[in-house]
């Protein structure tokens, strides 16, 4: 793959996240426009004499608060992504990297009905580019939605694979995704990483190890 293909697919996966990012903040800002709006009727009502429920303002108020949390927690993940692109190469604790990414990659699962849970992660760090690393992660996780059917869960976890890391995708106890490995073995490669895609012990698992670049 030539260094501008590789470019331009790096700019296309940093904007489809960005993009699913602004909407689930537009969906935010929804919600508390839609609960600032009760809040005015109630207001308008008070102004009129109307008695008002001291426990509905209370619901309003925890769900309005609610939602600033929500998105405090969606800018502080773009905020990660953003920065992953701050350094060419560093240690990587795989955990912070599962967190992230499954973070980011929940509303594409909610978007085919299929529900993404952060499977835990042993202790393992990788040497590899941060930004290039979420890419990977986030191209296996959407390879095996594709795979899957609604009402299907996947489970992503990572551990250490002998020298190297790996990690894996269960599904909730169902056969385990059929997944081309061919791409993402390429893109690990373009990383200066050693991969390989396989089942195990009913587990889909990316396995990864410094390449001979990486050495």
């Amino acid at each position: 793959m030539s260094q501008s293909a590789s470019t331009r697919e790096s700019l296309q996966f940093f904007g489809r996240v960005s993009a699913s990012v602004s909407h689930e903040i537009k969906n935010v800002f929804a919600v508390i426009n839609e609960k600032a709006g009760l809040l005015a009727d109630l207001s308008l009502m008070a102004e009129r004499g109307m008695p008002i429920d001291p426990e509905r303002l209370k619901k309003t108020a925890d769900s309005i608060q609610g939602q600033i949390r929500r998105g405090d927690a969606i800018v502080k993940n773009m905020n990660a992504f953003a920065h992953s692109t701050d350094e060419d190469s560093r240690e990587i604790d795989l955990a912070e990297i599962l967190e992230l990414t499954v973070a980011l990659a929940t509303r594409m699962a909610d978007m085919q009905q299929i529900r993404l849970t952060n499977g835990g992660c042993e202790p393992v760090a990788l040497t590899a580019n941060p930004f290039d690393l979420l890419r990977l992660l986030h191209s296996s996780i959407a390879a095996a939605l594709t795979a899957m059917e609604p009402g299907d869960t996947l489970a992503v976890g990572a551990g250490p694979d002998g020298s190297g890391a790996k990690f894996t995708f269960s599904a909730g106890g169902k056969t385990v995704p059929e997944v081309d490995g061919a791409p993402l073995e390429a893109m690990a490669g373009s990383m200066g990483l050693a991969a390989t895609v396989g089942e195990r012990e009913g587990l889909l698992e990316l396995r990864l190890a410094a390449g001979p670049e990486a050495g």
